[in-house]
């Protein structure tokens, strides 16, 4: 017998059947494509519109084959279905944004094939960029860009204004990035948001900055930036006047025509494009003061530049100076944005400390720098500084001669052998005196208490040399490393300046010059240097450094492009490696001496 609940489970298996039946027999019987603009400004933006009359995948339609004229930017896609008096229908829609070619003349956009059923093909009418304004009243996204120059330096800064004209209300939206080959482009400052009147029509502009460095010279084509997204559109088929709907829009800037200009031949030195350069010097100690010999002095160095990123500023260093010790610190980046221009500044702390008595000269900081506005070669500097150094107390209060067989020269305050055994009537008064008596006592208690003191001292020595578990040996290790550091000053000298003219052969082998000085061991291959260290970014700057020394790319393109610019970085690595390496050693150090300190 068939229970209530039985039936009634069976009457709905057989509803959701017949309800799928139509899904499942369903074929596309309809493909519709549209743009949403013809004509097209060659290299626009613009967006294709595929409706389908079924619940299909993107990867039924073989867009990239069919549509390989075009540059696919982004697509996407929505799915909707209707039920009306019984009858299912579903629709899928997609939204290609394409760019046009930059040719001239119409083009024709194939038939899109779904199965058996094809869309009709639309032949497309693709414009010169003069005609840009004719069409901008008839479009309701455009873009305007302009650039500060169309010729520029390699490493020269340079802004890219963009501004985008909405005719609507905005609903969403992504703004890409412009694209130049072989260049750093960042965005600078915050957008702007304003409106704008153009032939009486009323436009939302959205502007934005971006900066712009080459860093390799020659004729480039700067792609501008492209806009895709949705703005808000009144719908007169609502009851309520208040409901909107999205339409999708598309804009592309023109592309810009850009001309990089080498290094000039004749330039010498770290090359530096920029607005302005400034160097500025403080010291701690007024000079018209006088330093004594060993007085640590500070100097503060800063370089601060307009138009250019705190990376570009090179590293200043003062000469060898004889008698004087030099301990440069780590350098501070900084960046700010001031009247709209973007201003880098280094700061550089250097110790300095006199050895010797005397005049102390320190020469002036010079740096070359090239003027973008002026086009002309400029040196920025700071003054000489003279400083006098004064002996310290402890070299000059010796009052005795050098030579201790002279002592023509030195007060004779030794009385003579006959005045001593001459005792006299008042030597035997002063013997005879409380105060004699009271001395010879004290004299006697501290006699005993500096026996004790050295009797305390010999028995801590004995100790401390049973307690020693350092071989002898360690000081020889410990000569030899001091022998190492101190020959590594000048190896380290040399690495700098190989990496610092992007010299990739002379820098292969002054780092391994180095690393030999500092490990104790030959060093025959870098990657045995990269391996000691452990230190990621150094590894990545040592296997590019050999890869344009021997790799299949390592032969330039032009005589005037060597293939290794990172000398620089590589020197950044080194050094944060270098200080985690000896900072391990120190603690490691630390851990073996440790439990000799708490003797069992």
């Amino acid at each position: 017998m068939v229970t209530s609940r039985q039936l009634l489970m069976l009457a709905s298996i057989v509803v959701v059947g017949l309800l799928s039946l139509p899904q499942a027999l369903a074929e596309p019987t309809e493909v519709i494509a549209s743009v949403d603009r013809n004509p097209v400004l060659a290299g626009q933006l613009f967006n294709l519109t595929v409706t389908v009359n079924d619940d299909i995948d993107q990867d039924e339609i073989n867009v990239e084959q069919q549509l390989n004229q075009f540059r696919i930017v982004n697509s996407r896609s929505s799915r909707s279905t209707r039920v009306i008096n019984g009858d299912m229908s579903r629709t899928t829609t997609f939204v290609f944004s394409l760019q046009a070619p930059q040719q001239v003349g119409t083009l024709t956009i194939p038939a899109l094939s779904v199965g058996d059923v094809s869309s009709q093909p639309i032949e497309l009418t693709l414009l010169a960029s003069d005609q840009a304004d004719a069409l901008s009243e008839s479009q309701p996204a455009f873009i305007r860009t302009s650039v500060e120059s169309t010729q520029v330096y390699v490493q020269q800064q340079f802004k890219l204004i963009s501004r985008l004209y909405l005719a609507a209300n905005l609903h969403s939206g992504n703004l890409i990035a412009p694209e130049l080959a072989d260049a750093e482009i960042t965005q600078f400052g915050q957008d702007q948001e304003n409106y704008e009147i153009i032939d009486g029509k009323r436009y939302q502009v959205y502007q934005r900055t971006y900066l712009i460095t080459p860093q390799r010279s020659g004729q480039f084509t700067l792609n501008g930036p492209m806009f895709e997204g949705l703005i808000s559109k009144d719908s007169g088929r609502s009851i309520f006047s208040s409901m909107s709907t999205t339409e999708p829009v598309t804009a592309s800037a023109e592309p810009i025509e850009l001309l990089v200009q080498p290094i000039p031949s004749s330039w010498q030195g770290d090359w530096l494009p920029a607005d302005l350069v400034t160097l500025t010097l403080e010291t701690d100690i007024d000079p018209a003061q006088q330093l004594q010999q060993g007085q640590p002095l500070t100097l503060t160095l800063r370089t601060t530049a307009m138009g250019v990123s705190p990376d570009q500023l090179p590293a200043l260093q003062l000469p060898d100076i004889a008698g004087v010790s030099i301990y440069p610190e780590t350098p501070q980046l900084n960046q700010a944005v001031r009247n709209g221009n973007l201003i880098a500044q280094r700061s550089q702390t250097i110790a300095i400390i006199p050895r010797q008595g005397g005049t102390l000269e320190l020469p002036s900081f010079r740096l070359p720098w090239f003027n973008t506005r002026t086009q002309q070669r400029q040196v920025a500097s700071t003054d000489q500084l003279t400083f006098s150094v004064a002996m310290n107390d402890s070299a000059t209060a010796n009052e005795y001669p050098s030579n201790p067989t002279d002592v023509s020269s030195a007060p004779s305050q030794t009385p003579s052998a006959t005045e001593m055994n001459q005792p006299g009537p008042a030597a035997s008064a002063q013997s005879s005196s409380p105060n004699n008596r009271l001395w010879y006592w004290l004299a006697a208690l501290f006699a005993g208490l500096w026996v004790i003191t050295l009797s305390l001292f010999a028995s801590y020595w004995r100790r401390q040399q049973r307690q020693s578990r350092q071989p002898q040996t360690n000081a020889t290790s410990t000569a030899s490393d001091s022998d190492r550091h101190a020959l590594s000053g000048a190896l380290w000298h040399q690495l700098q300046q190989a990496c610092q003219a992007n010299q990739a052969a002379a820098t292969d082998q002054a780092l391994r010059a180095w690393a030999n000085s500092i490990l104790g061991k030959p060093i025959h291959d870098l990657t045995e240097l990269s391996r000691h260290f452990a230190h990621p970014p150094l590894t990545s700057q040592i296997n590019h450094l050999l890869s344009c020394r021997f790799g299949h790319h390592s032969v330039a393109s032009a005589p005037d492009q060597p293939s290794w610019q990172e000398g620089k970085a590589l020197l950044r690595s080194l050094q944060a490696a270098y200080k985690n390496y000896v900072k391990a050693s120190k603690t490691k150090q630390q851990q073996n001496v440790l439990p000799a300190l708490y003797p069992q």
